[in-house]
């Protein structure tokens, strides 16, 4: 009995310390990934720099993907709906931050789905791409 309750405990410290790693990293995920949306066309290069800069957070693509499509896509997407907002080269990282946090602690019925915006889906293949080799 003591063991196992040991064994809780060591897991609970161990997701607790897991978690804690991963927001650094998550949020840096959430800063590149912001890129795909600014009023900018990458290279084929640039994004396989993006791609690059991916792999070293410790994230799978798979799970950058799902970070892509359910955390930043739905904040940094909806700007690309207003096109006549003018030009801008790239989004504040404690705007970033702080946007999709709020998003993430809405109720999940009040989340949209920006994934699919012309320019981005290309984009995520070569970054994805990138990310796998």
């Amino acid at each position: 009995m003591k063991c196992q309750a040991q064994k809780a405990a060591r897991s609970a410290l161990s997701s607790t310390v897991r978690r804690t790693m991963n927001v650094s990293a998550r949020r840096r995920v959430w800063l590149l990934l912001s890129d795909l949306f600014v009023d900018t066309e990458w290279s084929d290069e640039e994004l396989r720099a993006i791609g690059a800069a991916l792999k070293q957070t410790g994230f799978s693509a798979n799970e950058v993907e799902a970070i892509l499509r359910g955390e930043v896509a739905p904040v940094c997407g909806r700007w690309m709906r207003w096109p006549s907002i003018g030009p801008w080269p790239a989004f504040d990282s404690d705007w970033v931050n702080e946007s999709v946090e709020k998003y993430l602690h809405r109720p999940p019925f009040f989340r949209l789905g920006l994934w699919g915006l012309p320019g981005v889906r290309r984009d995520w293949k070569v970054v994805r791409d990138a990310m796998e080799s």
